[in-house]
């Protein structure tokens, strides 16, 4: 890189700095208290919904059993939620609180099969719109932490304090990247990545009508879903430009979130067959 290049980065470092700086304020609040983790070791798995995750569960069951679980997202209306009894689950599409049918979908879930302690994690802008919060406090076994995604960029060391404080993340374009921010900010040393697929890209197809549409199997619709237009957060169908650019920003995050976890002495390790993420080390489970 030349001079003028790393002129150039430094002063884009800066100003990323500053806008970050500002956005933590007005978007962040002080996160919950993290759940007190002794006794369940020092690997995690975080099982992503891709459609790998089914022949992960049966052909690895006791590499799970011997780990401790994070589920994300629609996980719970799976029959496995209740055969493998995450500890953790973090929820981070706004249209979980947003849409009538999902949120009952998921926290509906939640608050009737859930049977052991489950600490569910909760991003910041839910408190917004609170309809979810009396669903699964009907369940004493669920404890609620919030969680920032204010998206926070600008120099490494600073991205790195803001991390630790859990006042932002990498741009959380998907929830596996909550997920991973979250789990770095707990005990864990080791990371693994299951039904973690991103197999999204062969998927996309645009019709005669310019609508763009992805088919988004994960484990528990692999036979039943379709393709569908793409939502954005005020339900507007989302152009093919921004669906390839929150990609190329998801990505990009999975490279952030590697290196900040080497400096913390932690590994992040994709166990997941055929998955596209190009960031982390890759083994079978």
């Amino acid at each position: 890189m030349g001079k003028l290049d790393k002129i150039a980065e430094w002063g884009a470092n800066l100003e990323q700095t500053f806008l970050s700086l500002v956005k933590i304020p007005l978007l962040s609040r002080r996160p919950s208290p993290l759940p007190d983790l002794r006794g369940c070791g020092n690997e995690l798995v975080i099982l992503a919904n891709g459609p790998s995750l089914s022949s992960t569960v049966q052909q690895h069951r006791e590499f799970l059993d011997s780990k401790t679980l994070l589920a994300v997202n629609l996980f719970a209306t799976s029959p496995i939620f209740s055969e493998l009894r995450p500890e953790l689950y973090i929820i981070a599409d706004p249209l979980f609180w947003i849409v009538d049918e999902k949120r009952e979908a998921v926290f509906g879930s939640l608050a009737r099969k859930t049977e052991w302690p489950l600490h569910l994690f909760v991003p910041a802008r839910a408190l917004s719109d609170p309809k979810w919060r009396p669903i699964v406090e009907k369940n004493p076994n669920i404890a609620v932490h919030i969680y920032n995604t204010t998206p926070v960029e600008g120099f490494f060391s600073f991205e790195k304090w803001v991390y630790r404080k859990g006042l932002g993340m990498p741009r959380p374009h998907n929830v596996l990247i909550p997920a991973i921010a979250t789990a770095l900010r707990m005990p864990f040393k080791k990371i693994y990545l299951a039904g973690a697929d991103h197999s999204w890209l062969p998927e996309i197809t645009v019709n005669d009508d310019n609508e763009v549409l992805m088919h988004q199997k994960h484990f528990y619709d692999r036979d039943s879903s379709k393709a569908d237009t793409v939502k954005k957060e005020n339900l507007d169908s989302a152009h093919l430009h921004t669906i390839l650019y929150h990609m190329h920003v998801a990505f990009k995050a999975y490279f952030i979130l590697r290196d900040y976890a080497l400096t913390l002495g932690k590994e992040v390790i994709n166990i997941t067959p055929g998955s596209f993420i190009d960031a982390f080390k890759r083994e079978k489970p």
